[in-house]
């Protein structure tokens, strides 16, 4: 017997907005998650979503710095967030998370 697929409501679209699009005061300085995530640059590019040109800007000096922008920091906030929860989840959560991946990689 086959399950209709469930209409998202109100709060899940809610909760995926809140992922996709953080509040702009749900952001974190780059310094600050590097005191906490030893991360390399091409990493720190793939988190931001950006290049790496991008992110050797914000490590150079004189007229070539950057810094990284409003979006980048809520990426590096979300990161954060993400793997400070992976650290405390129970241990079912980690199981389900696993064979959600597994179902998805089959497809």
């Amino acid at each position: 017997m086959a399950i209709a697929p469930q209409t998202p409501a109100h709060r899940h679209w809610t909760a995926l907005e809140a992922y996709l699009q953080p509040l702009e005061d749900d952001s974190m300085e780059l310094d600050e998650f590097l005191k906490h995530w030893d991360v390399t640059r091409e990493e720190l590019a793939y988190i931001c979503d950006c290049s790496l040109t991008t992110v050797n800007h914000w490590f150079s000096q004189g007229e070539h710095r950057r810094f990284p922008s409003e979006k980048h920091k809520q990426k590096l906030a979300l990161a954060h967030h993400i793997w400070t929860t992976i650290e405390t989840e129970p241990e079912y959560l980690q199981t389900l998370r696993e064979m959600y991946i597994k179902k998805h990689r089959k497809r």
